[in-house]
């Protein structure tokens, strides 16, 4: 129902935790058009942790179809973001009543997503099944302050995921530090798989979340449940900006002169076994070198990190060739990481380089 620049809802109101909550019946014509999920009104810090499985959404298409008669969704969940009206039918039945809500509030989905976009194809062949009704689960939040954490909340307790998905949408503080430095640093902006856990050869990615957030975790040499200080997010942005500028190659990905798959298919720096390695490596040289790190990180310039130079890879960072993502490999790279930069080699160290070179080179 509309009344005076309002959608008026007959509702059920109640509560969870500290907080009111509206159930709502809508036909499925309103759902696609009133419920939003990654559209423009959705605010951007909202919109860059949103994605669909297309694979999903045709499974529940396919159902809707085949089931047109028979089928049973479950309700959605929605946060409304204004200050809505609640009225009581009566003073003997004080939860239901109609629910005032200004045409201009968005109501953004935060759990069913799926369902929405299958019904999206659904109502396109099926049009006659639009005054089906759905019921939707509405929760106030009129400055935005809960949306996100709610999204993530879903997604943890419905998918498992791999851990770019996990990462995507965790609370800890190295989670929402990494979801930073993918947006603020100019090597990952716009080149990071968000979801999985490989990346395609025609990917546009440079690398998968999970690399940069395990890059992060060693460089920081931090536990993924441990509190991120100023001083540690201000180094892993400027230790992360300051190797794009120095990598070769790197800069010119910046300028987009080079693609992804290109220093992928070319070049060690552009694979997770590195990254992580360069992290480790540089977490040691900034405990040797607290005040001059940023100096001596330069001299990861003057590698040939060419996958044709096998005298340094081949037996570390590749096997015949072919990139090794073992902890070994880690390790080994590290290390000769570690003596480019004129940092100390435990003799720990130097007994793993020497025992792992000679059974990598046994046949």
């Amino acid at each position: 129902m509309n009344t005076m620049g309002n959608y008026s809802f007959l509702a059920i109101s109640g509560k969870q935790g500290d907080f009111q909550y509206f159930i709502i019946q809508l036909p499925l014509r309103l759902v696609t058009r009133l419920l939003l999920f990654d559209e423009v009104e959705v605010p951007d810090t909202l919109r860059k942790i949103r994605s669909l499985d297309p694979a999903l959404v045709e499974t529940t298409t396919n159902y809707l179809m085949t089931q047109a008669t028979d089928y049973v969704l479950a309700p959605l969940i929605a946060t409304l973001h204004s200050h809505v009206v609640f009225t009581a039918l009566t003073p003997e039945h004080c939860d239901i009543g109609w629910l005032s809500v200004p045409f201009t509030a968005p109501i953004i989905i935060q759990h069913g997503q799926y369902q929405r976009a299958a019904l999206q194809q659904f109502l396109a062949q099926m049009p006659e099944r639009g005054n089906d009704t759905l019921p939707v689960m509405l929760v106030p939040d009129p400055d935005f302050v809960r949306s996100t954490r709610l999204y993530a909340d879903f997604q943890q307790m419905t998918t498992q995921g791999t851990l770019s998905q996990r990462v995507l949408y965790a609370h800890s503080d190295l989670a929402i530090f990494v979801r930073q430095l993918i947006a603020n640093v100019p090597l990952f902006r716009d080149r990071i798989e968000l979801e999985k856990t490989t990346i395609s050869n025609r990917s546009t990615a440079l690398f998968t979340l999970s690399a940069v957030y395990q890059a992060t975790q060693a460089l920081l040499h931090t536990r993924k449940d441990e509190t991120i200080t100023a001083e540690q997010a201000l180094l892993g942005e400027q230790f992360w900006c300051q190797l794009g500028e120095i990598i070769p190659q790197w800069p010119q990905l910046i300028r987009n002169e080079v693609t992804p798959s290109y220093l992928r298919e070319n070049y060690v720096h552009s694979h997770t076994v590195t990254l992580v390695a360069i992290a480790l490596a540089g977490e040691a040289l900034i405990q040797s070198h607290p005040d001059d790190w940023s100096k001596r990180l330069k001299m990861l310039g003057s590698i040939d990190w060419s996958r044709k130079n096998t005298r340094l890879w081949e037996g570390r960072v590749m096997m015949r060739g072919r990139m090794s993502k073992t902890r070994d490999s880690i390790k080994l790279t590290t290390i000769a990481l570690k003596r480019v930069m004129g940092l100390t080699i435990a003799e720990q160290e130097h007994a793993l380089e020497q025992d792992l070179l000679r059974l990598h080179d046994t046949p």
